[in-house]
């Protein structure tokens, strides 16, 4: 009987590392395989078209990129713009909705907030294109509603012209995610006690005081974890502008997610083109490994 109790203790112990174990050969199979073969592929000249002349030229790749490729360094600069134009206008926005959706003043909340949700619930394809189609230059809604209310000498082309392009995708971008920053920000404000608005309406404190030292530090947690998200995501975002201009017109979009398949997917220079995806991983471990050390920092003070 005890020999039965002891095996009976130990596959308790041990059946729910067994699950783990599962899950970690899943995640090892989807992630960390990928990953590693990347790294692996990074170190070869290997084109898809001359498989014969493949060659292991270790960190050949990452020289060209860093002292050769200016393209790269283009790509590089334009998603650095992209990512932090797009995260600055998203959380403004997102938070100014959050706050007015949060407001009592404000009837219909839940048709509101299911209204403000809808361009973050679309499928980005559909998003993007949508986009493409209003901006079009000579049937797009966008100039045709300028033409229609007197304001044609402002009708262009939003996603050929060299001046406005970058602008208009960071608009699309924008409008596609703030809504994210909504809903995550709304829940971040229902969690503030109320009995700190009543004690700061009872002190005279106006409005901007009540949101510096009462509703700002309320979600200042959830504002560092979504910035920080949306700074991973949108730096490693492929689908809009691709699906918008392509990189164009003469790589004033290019970015790296974009710059990385025209390498890969029309060049079919894959071990260069695994390169540049080492390169994005990397820079995004090391930017997220200090914005969490910047951010324990000021925590322990």
């Amino acid at each position: 009987m005890s020999r039965i109790r002891i095996l009976q203790q130990i596959k308790k112990i041990f059946t729910p590392y067994w699950y783990f174990l599962l899950l970690l050969t899943l995640v090892g199979a989807l992630m960390i395989y990928p990953l590693v073969d990347g790294v692996y592929l990074s170190f070869w000249r290997k084109n898809l078209l001359y498989p014969a002349k493949d060659k292991l030229i270790w960190f050949g790749n990452y020289y060209r990129l860093l002292f050769k490729d200016e393209l790269f360094w283009l790509a590089f600069k334009n998603s650095a713009i992209f990512t932090a134009a797009s995260v600055f206008f998203e959380y403004l926005l997102g938070l100014g909705s959050a706050l007015l959706l949060n407001s009592k003043y404000i009837r219909f909340k839940n048709l509101m907030r299911g209204i403000v949700l809808l361009p973050w619930v679309v499928p980005i394809a559909v998003n993007s294109l949508n986009w493409k189609w209003m901006l079009l230059p000579d049937y797009g809604f966008i100039n045709q509603f300028l033409k229609t209310i007197g304001l044609g000498s402002l009708a262009r082309g939003w996603l050929s012209d060299l001046n406005w392009v970058f602008p208009t995708v960071v608009l699309v971008n924008v409008w596609r995610s703030f809504p994210f920053y909504t809903v995550t920000i709304l829940a971040g404000l229902t969690l503030i006690p109320r009995e700190l608005y009543e004690a700061a309406h009872i002190d005279g404190a106006n409005r901007w005081q009540v949101f510096r030292y009462i509703t700002f530090p309320g979600i200042k947690g959830v504002s560092m974890v979504i910035v920080i998200l949306h700074v991973v995501w949108t730096f490693a975002n492929f689908d809009v502008i691709y699906l918008l201009t392509g990189g164009g017109p003469l790589h004033r979009t290019e970015v790296l997610p974009t710059y990385l398949y025209q390498q890969a997917f029309n060049y079919f220079k894959m071990g260069y083109a695994a390169s540049i995806g080492v390169f994005i991983f990397l820079f995004l471990l090391i930017t997220v490994g200090l914005y969490f050390s910047k951010i324990s920092t000021l925590y322990e003070r």
